[in-house]
């Protein structure tokens, strides 16, 4: 009681002042040619969780998976997981763990993120090599390099303390920089504890603890800009009740260069460009350690899981008479290793993907310019990706006939399944190689000085992960995807191939903003979970999971919907903006939907700053419409709509020090957000099998200090 006292005193004192040269814009468009980038600026605009997925909710088309408070899984316009591209600066993220637990923007904490950017509609090829369902780039916070030649040091440390689960962040920044030279070191800690959902409903195993730091130097001279950086991330002992194991350690080195070089006095080209990034992940997981109800200790398991990737780009700029020409190759390499093991039985020992390997190397031609009032840009891109697997093996796994159930099967004990699968497996061609095209048009036209359309066509497509190739036992490895079912590889996987479109209107008048767009995409090949015919993948998944399993396999999908975001500046003091989402998504082999499909939504602010004080108010309106159009495949539940109000407020003291304060989740609703899976965990509030709740009421505070 007394700490709810503390933060609502808090958030009224915050009520009472405030400045009048901040900004509550949050979201800034940057039109074509510029590739219709969609940006928050979370160094203004914070965010109450430590997870920066959940920044995505803010962003027309975007929205994340919740399966635990820091794992969150960027989604885009109904597709997620392997089909999002998401890069840390210039480079791509790594997902360690084969359950995505560390996922790509868990790497950047959203207090050490200066903005978050969208590529909204159809990605340019030179973008990503990748970017079946879209791509985002988280960029840190490693401050400028100033205007003198004095070295000056400047800096933040931001202070957050949230009632609901004890949940704390800290970040801070320190950069040593002048006009040439610039030294960053960036920290961040983010812990909490169980937290409550709506009607004082304890959601047991959310847990977490996590520690980020980066260390950069960057120089700068009138032709070339050149940063290298090293960093450190560390997970330990938080949960994820929406998959079967949760997270003891996730240990991660990364380390990586850029170079910038303007080329114009001295080559046909103008400008090139160069970065070099690598990675290596560490990552514990059980089934016990954090559970408050673990199984029998014969059902104990403990995943080691190792990865490592090593990525490269360069591309340079050739200047035309009719527009300009980007010409690029790059490349990422990864392998991955786990390790399945029972902490009491030395015995048992499951390895499930040894020195699985992915290289891919692709190479693009983008050209951009303008004809007859039309701004254009057209981009090929060819990528050649390379697959292979040492041999697998399983030790320990006991079972009888009986105990099986298995009176026709070829294998007659679970060992001698995982025997035959494992031999199968090892003495099949384990090196595939695919080739994927990618083909983007852009179009973009002025219809008056307030008015521009955009037209995208593209052909996009996406090889199949290591996961879905190698995962040669049936296991719920699904990169994420929590659906509680057990999934099998597949070797004769073809790539994901989307014929897309994309239609969009952006109108800026002076007090007045909205970019609305349309799309569809068809989509070839789509990689997902079919009942498997195999009599031994069956009988190992019935024994460990009660029912028989998956096989990942190539499929037909369709996803079209509409998205904008809108601004409406009232006068000096009010104004509201807004986001609306809708996406559709269904299988077209047979009458099915796509599974974890984010329903219709919108984001409704109103916000006040006073003309006499240093003060913003904002009061928020979240609507999640009712989600019917769900997986029958997955056995996936509908949820119900709901709709919760949120209040925050900026108190600017002086130009060293912001208060943030608010309130989430104001009427303390229980609502259960469609993508958030079931929770697996027992003893707790919510029943297992039960859609895993989002947060109840939560008073917040941060405090920002700048030097």
């Amino acid at each position: 009681m007394r700490n709810k006292i503390l933060f609502c005193l808090v958030f009224l004192t915050s009520l009472t002042q405030a400045n009048q040269n901040s900004s509550l814009e949050e979201i800034t468009i940057q039109a074509f040619p510029l590739s219709n980038e969609i940006s928050t600026d979370l160094s203004n605009n914070p965010t109450p969780s430590a997870d920066s997925a959940e920044v995505l909710k803010r962003m027309p088309g975007a929205n994340a998976n919740g399966n635990g408070p820091i794992t969150g899984i960027a989604q885009y316009r109904g597709m997620f997981g392997d089909r999002i591209s998401v890069k840390l600066d210039s480079a791509p993220t790594l997902t360690g763990g084969p359950n995505a637990m560390d996922t790509p923007l868990s790497y950047a904490p959203s207090g050490l993120i200066s903005d978050l950017v969208i590529y909204r509609g159809i990605t340019p090829v030179s973008q990503a090599q990748e970017s079946i369902g879209g791509h985002m780039v988280a960029k840190l916070n490693r401050g400028s390099f100033t205007q003198s030649q004095e070295l000056n040091t400047s800096g933040y440390a931001v202070f957050q303390q949230n009632n609901n689960g004890q949940q704390a962040n800290t970040d801070v920044q320190l950069v040593n920089a002048n006009n040439q030279h610039k030294i960053s070191l960036l920290g961040s800690y983010n812990e909490g504890d169980d937290f409550s959902a709506g009607d004082n409903k304890t959601v047991t195993g959310t847990p977490y603890q996590r520690e980020r730091y980066d260390l950069a130097y960057g120089s700068k001279t009138s032709t070339n800009e050149f940063l290298i950086f090293a960093g450190r991330h560390n997970v330990a002992n938080s949960g994820t009740p929406a998959l079967a194991m949760d997270i003891i350690n996730v240990n991660t080195d990364m380390a990586g260069l850029k170079l910038s070089s303007n080329l114009a006095n001295n080559s046909v080209f103008s400008e090139l460009n160069l970065a070099i990034a690598w990675a290596n992940v560490n990552h514990g997981m059980d089934n016990h350690s954090l559970r408050k109800q673990p199984p029998m200790t014969m059902k104990y398991r403990h995943n080691q899981a190792d990865a490592e990737n090593l990525s490269w780009f360069l591309d340079t700029l050739l200047p035309l008479t009719a527009g300009e020409l980007k010409l690029g190759i790059d490349s990422n390499r990864q392998s991955h290793d786990s390790l399945i093991t029972n902490p009491t039985n030395d015995h048992f020992k499951v390895r499930n993907f040894v020195d699985s390997e992915r290289d891919n190397l692709g190479v693009f031609a983008e050209l951009s310019g303008n004809h007859h009032s039309w701004d254009y840009q057209v981009g090929y891109r060819h990528n050649r990706i390379e697959l292979n697997s040492a041999t697998v093996g399983a030790m320990g796994m006991m079972g009888s006939d009986m105990d099986m159930g298995m009176n026709n099967n070829v294998c007659s004990t679970m060992h001698d399944c995982a025997n035959e699968l494992a031999n199968a497996f090892n003495q099949a061609d384990r090196t595939l190689n695919h080739n994927t095209n990618n083909l983007v048009i852009k179009l973009n036209r002025a219809l008056d000085k307030e008015t521009v359309l955009s037209f995208d066509l593209g052909v996009k497509q996406r090889a199949p992960s290591y996961r879905e190739t190698y995962l040669w036992v049936p296991l719920s490895i699904t990169g994420g995807l929590a659906d509680g079912r057990n999934y099998v590889g597949n070797l004769n996987l073809k790539p994901e191939t989307s014929r897309e479109i994309n239609l969009g209107l952006s109108k800026n008048k002076a007090n007045f903003s909205i970019q609305p767009q349309i799309f569809y995409r068809q989509i070839e090949n789509y990689i997902q979970g079919t009942p498997s015919n195999d009599s031994a993948v069956n009988s190992l998944s019935n024994l460990m999971a009660g029912s028989p399993a998956l096989a990942y396999s190539n499929t037909n999908a369709e996803i079209y919907g509409l998205d904008t975001n809108w601004n409406l500046s009232i006068n000096n003091q009010w104004s509201a903006d807004g986001v609306v989402s809708y996406v559709r998504g269904k299988r077209t082999d047979v009458k099915d939907n796509l599974y974890r499909i984010a329903p219709t939504n919108a984001r409704i602010s109103v916000n006040y700053q006073s003309a006499q004080l240093p003060l913003e108010i904002s009061v928020e309106s979240i609507i999640y419409a009712r989600q019917k159009h769900v997986a029958s495949y997955a056995n996936e539940s509908q949820t119900a709509g709901y709709g919760i109000v949120n209040l925050s407020a900026k108190w600017t003291v002086n130009n060293a020090l912001q208060v943030h304060s608010g309130i989430t989740n104001l009427f303390d609703r229980y609502y259960a957000n469609h993508l958030n899976s079931v929770n697996r965990n027992g003893g707790s509030d919510i029943a297992v099998g039960e859609v895993i709740p989002g947060m109840g009421r939560t008073l917040y505070v941060q405090a920002k200090v700048e030097f």
